[in-house]
């Protein structure tokens, strides 16, 4: 089949649909953000970097041996989109994972009629982040891709989405992780900002993600969290630091990933190797939405449909909700992007910021 692009706009957010092989939606992805990856790799370009560093030429290597389609999506998106070379391209990438405090969640949940759904935030921590990600994201589509298509969130300044839910109903959403306290970086391991786009393609179900993360693992400059939930009903948190990593399972039909390592596995050797970040506001911030969900988890265990749970996380304006605001949570995060998501039906409700519940884009996975 031969490449193409279609765009759609209902809602706040475009949605592109990009037909074909990998190497056919890369170049078409490329081709629509070149002028922000250009902006975005001038940036990096004037930092310290090097290019021949051993993680960086041996990760590239690994990559293109267990993931020869993905790197055949990203070669086409740098070419199309202005890069010199691949190095320039796998750099772009890498290092758009970043170091910010960004206070996202990712909450499954098993709604009495409507199943398996999840609740998907992105939650920068100053207005400069905000306004970034509003004029950087759109959702797209790769209906194509094999083993598995999907849809998800992505950007114009590069091909991987983060949120997403593909052809066979698994709902997948990350946020940003705890500071690692493990910093070797093995690289034959995926990096953080790949991974979430790899998990969809690759994985039907709760039992694939656990099988890839724990073949694969994870590096990168921080921890990862998140969530995925199957369509059967299976859901599962996932925690991962670098070599380290820990599932965490659900409670009462529910499982919440936030900023801040939970599962005891993790979190005791953090405790002991990063005290000062247990008493700091991103630690607070995150931990209030996990008391957030205690509070409510009757209520939330009482919910049927997905109008349900899109009303309470509006209607209820209290500290620590998971859609954030600035005058009501710690540190001033903000929502940039909710997103719920239903797994039988394999629908997206994405809302951009300043949200509002009669505002949003909705999609459905369609092959």
């Amino acid at each position: 089949m031969g490449g193409s692009v279609i765009l759609r706009r209902e809602g706040p957010l475009e949605h592109y649909t990009f037909r074909g092989s990998p190497a056919e939606a890369g170049r078409a992805q490329g081709a629509l953000g070149s002028d922000a990856v250009q902006e975005r790799l001038a940036a990096w370009l004037s930092r310290p970097h090097n290019f021949e560093h051993p993680y960086f030429r041996k990760n590239m290597a690994f990559m293109r041996r267990e993931f020869s389609d993905f790197m055949a999506q990203m070669e086409a998106f740098g070419e199309a989109a202005g890069c010199e070379d691949f190095d320039q391209t796998y750099y772009l990438h890498l290092s758009d994972t970043g170091r910010e405090e960004e206070g996202c969640s990712a909450f499954g949940i098993l709604l009495a009629e409507d199943g398996p759904a999840m609740l998907r935030t992105y939650d920068p921590s100053n207005p400069t982040s905000n306004a970034d990600l509003l004029k950087d994201r759109f959702l797209a589509a790769y209906p194509d891709f094999k083993p598995h298509g999907f849809v998800g969130m992505s950007g114009r300044r590069h091909c991987v989405v983060h949120t997403s839910v593909n052809d066979a109903g698994l709902l997948l959403g990350w946020a940003s992780g705890h500071p690692k306290f493990n910093w070797s970086d093995n690289p034959e391991t995926i990096n953080m900002l790949l991974v979430y786009g790899l998990v969809p393609w690759h994985c039907a179900d709760c039992e694939d993600v656990r099988h890839f993360l724990s073949q694969y693992r994870t590096s990168g400059v921080k921890g990862v969290t998140g969530a995925a939930v199957d369509a059967k009903g299976n859901m599962v948190g996932l925690e991962l630091e670098s070599e380290n990593i820990a599932f965490r399972e659900p409670t009462d039909g529910m499982v919440l990933e936030t900023n801040h390592w939970q599962h005891p596995d993790l979190q005791a050797p953090a405790r002991r190797e990063q005290p000062d970040f247990w008493m700091s506001p991103y630690y607070y911030n995150s931990q209030n939405r996990a008391h957030y969900v205690e509070y409510y988890r009757e209520t939330f265990k009482a919910m049927r449909t997905l109008e349900e749970l899109i009303d309470f996380s509006f209607d209820v304006d209290a500290p620590g909700r998971i859609l954030q605001k600035e005058d009501t949570c710690i540190a001033n995060w903000m929502t940039s992007h909710a997103f719920f998501m239903t797994s039988r039906d394999r629908r997206m409700r994405a809302y951009a910021y300043p949200l509002a519940k009669d505002q949003y884009s909705e999609i459905e996975y369609a092959g």
